[in-house]
């Protein structure tokens, strides 16, 4: 049977990004947020290549709308909602602040990515510059707060948990100018990123 959607090999990069980001949400939700740190990471690797993917393929008009398209909705639940999900399965017992700053995170994520594709729609966008902090910062942001809260056991995870995510979703919408990575910078993030996946998961089992 054949489904709607106009695909490319770099889409089903894209959904495997997805794919990860909706099980850690699901694993965050059941107090897993180690497992949910970890494919926090594995979506934004899918991210950093699908693009990769993209360009060695040639494209008709149609089909890269509709891989922008599938790329924001992906990028909003991998690094919005999952950030959030992570930072609430790290809060016990949160309080309405807590709540009110994960709705603002989420909300400054659909911002950026709107913004985003009407630049790139008007063709109004700098190629070499983002506006505002990309909401793909999240995946290095969280898990880098994660490990070091995990060197202090945690102690001020209820507190530094919400702070991140609130400071995150101000970067999200502030109007100031960042250099774009290259094909490069963001493959080596993916490599460190898998590095620290796989030094983890030996730490645990040798402790």
């Amino acid at each position: 049977m054949k489904v709607i959607g106009v695909y490319r090999k770099c889409d089903f990069v894209t959904m495997a990004g997805t794919c990860f980001a909706i099980t850690g949400i699901i694993l965050a939700s059941n107090i897993q947020p180690t497992y949910a740190v970890f494919c926090l990471m594995m979506a934004a690797m899918c991210d950093a290549f699908d693009g990769v993917v993209a360009r060695r393929f040639k494209s008709l008009k149609e089909q890269e709308i509709y891989g922008v398209e599938l790329d924001s909705l992906s990028d909003a639940i991998s690094f919005g909602i999952l950030p959030m999900m992570i930072t609430i399965s790290m809060t016990p017992n949160p309080n309405i602040i807590t709540y009110i700053i994960s709705v603002f995170f989420c909300l400054c994520g659909v911002i950026r990515l709107a913004y985003f594709n009407m630049l790139t729609t008007t063709k109004k966008g700098n190629g070499k510059e983002f506006i505002g902090l990309p909401i793909t910062a999240s995946a290095i942001i969280f898990p880098l707060v994660y490990f070091i809260s995990y060197y202090f056991k945690f102690k001020y995870a209820s507190i530094v948990f919400p702070l991140t995510l609130l400071i995150t979703g101000l970067l999200f919408i502030s109007p100031f100018k960042l250099k774009k990575p290259t094909g490069r910078e963001k493959a080596a993030l993916s490599i460190i990123g898998l590095l620290i996946i796989i030094l983890w998961i030996i730490a645990k089992n040798f402790k």
